[in-house]
């Protein structure tokens, strides 16, 4: 019997340091939210988990984040490629009343898809997405308005590019979108059918915080209108070279500059449309300016300050 009790307990034992040393259980490729649950679990379909944030820690780097419902799913800090997606009926929200709605601290060679949401601040959210480091963002069908710096800051110290399609941005007293790196980085960024109204600029392309490198962004059927300035490149010093293309665009009752190129920035304007600013196109601290010609340019307080260059389309 005695001899039967220790076989038994070194069994046991064995069994508990196998368990012991055991792979933790893989994390799923795609994961679901809803606001009628509880954050525990794996956050698979059957029982999906309440906040962005918990559900982040259930999601394999690379997978999806799905929102099933209707709700405020909190902020969220993202660490690793992920893809955020509501392409339901409802509203999928983020209301902060301090800090960054979604802060973006991933890898260098990691990627962030964000879809389908509303990030609001409530009266002290400072950013409403904050790219701090990563490889790819790309945001898509989002609104983002409320926040005391910026809807959209891409302020990557990393090489990083972006995109922003069908988007609107508004009620962000700095900036609804600012690009804004702070490092000797290259930035390449695409900002399509983009709604940039009521903050201090619509958007910002910004070297003043680099130590080199350049910021790359095209601007295309989208409208900046009731900012102080519509859209301003290189405003602020800087070493960053800077290269902006506005095209097919509106910048209207902006109660400066409608587009205003600055230090060390090239600003090109194609087929847009520049009316009623308080100046429509300007240039500073040796900025530069070039037009394809085909713009209307008209209707503003002063039309044109500083040195508009054309260029032949090609």
């Amino acid at each position: 019997m005695t001899k039967i009790a220790f076989s038994d307990a070194i069994a046991g034992a064995l069994i508990a340091f196998i368990l012991s040393t055991a792979p933790a259980a893989a994390l799923a490729d795609r994961t679901w939210v809803s606001g009628k649950r509880a954050d525990s679990g794996t956050c698979a379909l059957e029982f999906p988990c309440n906040t962005f944030a918990f559900a982040l820690t259930q999601t394999a780097a690379g997978g999806e984040i799905d929102v099933l419902d209707q709700a405020d799913y909190g902020p969220v800090t993202i660490t690793q490629s992920v893809s955020i997606v509501n392409d339901g009926p409802g509203i999928a929200a983020i209301g902060i009343s301090s800090g960054n709605a979604i802060t973006i601290n991933a890898g260098v060679n990691d990627g962030v898809h964000l879809r389908g949401l509303t990030i609001a601040g409530t009266g002290g959210g400072i950013n409403g997405i904050l790219l701090n480091t990563g490889a790819i963002l790309a945001v898509e069908n989002c609104v983002v308005r409320g926040f005391e710096r910026a809807g959209i800051s891409i302020s990557s110290t990393t090489s990083s590019s972006f995109s922003v399609s069908n988007t609107m941005a508004f009620n962000n007293r700095v900036a609804g979108i600012r690009v804004q790196p702070a490092a000797s980085v290259t930035v390449t960024g695409v900002l399509s059918n983009i709604t940039a109204n009521n903050g201090e600029t619509g958007i910002a392309v910004d070297g003043s915080q680099t130590t080199g490198g350049s910021l790359n962004v095209a601007i295309v059927d989208s409208e900046v209108s009731f900012n102080g300035a519509g859209v301003s490149a290189g405003i602020g010093f800087g070493p960053a070279a800077i290269n902006v293309m506005v095209r097919n665009s509106v910048a209207s009752n902006n109660f400066s500059f409608g587009l205003v190129a600055g230090t060390n920035a090239i600003l090109r304007i194609a087929h847009s449309v520049v009316k009623e600013n308080e100046t429509g196109v300007s240039t500073s601290g040796g900025g530069i300016l070039n037009s394809y010609g085909d713009n209307d340019i008209g209707g503003n307080t002063t039309d044109n300050i500083g040195v508009l260059i054309p260029i032949v389309p090609h």
